[in-house]
């Protein structure tokens, strides 16, 4: 099984993508993703985050809510998915990934839907609905 850490970054309404430089050959379908890494089964996710977000220079709280789950597309691969709240910086994502955009979160489900299953779709729609409302 293939195992991946990944991050949903909330900024406000808004959350960080990611574009892939390459096809993902475990989801081929995915090309704007949440960031993500592949870690070993052994391998910390918590500590593998928090030290890619460090690495891409972003300063951030990682708050206490984790989803795991496995994409309908590729049972496989499990993920390990954290939030974090976004504080400030500009995400250097050359070394990782080809580009980034803060999306909406009204907007997400047209770009990334193999990252979701219906937890983080049903809380991400939660976030909007109360930056809606204020």
């Amino acid at each position: 099984m293939f195992k991946r850490a990944s991050v949903i970054i909330l900024k406000k309404d808004a959350v960080l993508l990611v574009k892939l430089k390459e096809q993902d050959k475990l989801l081929p379908r995915a090309s704007w993703v949440f960031p993500f890494l592949n870690i070993s089964e052994d391998e910390s996710p918590r500590k593998n985050i928090n030290d890619f977000l460090s690495r891409i220079g972003l300063k951030y709280t990682l708050s206490q809510r984790i989803f795991k789950y496995n994409p309908s597309e590729n049972p496989k691969i499990s993920y390990i998915v954290y939030v974090a709240d976004y504080l400030s910086g500009e995400p250097e994502i050359s070394g990782f990934f080809q580009a980034y955009k803060w999306v909406n979160i009204h907007d997400i489900t047209a770009y990334s839907t193999s990252f979701m299953d219906g937890e983080i779709s049903k809380y991400l729609n939660d976030i909007a609905s109360k930056a809606t409302e204020n």
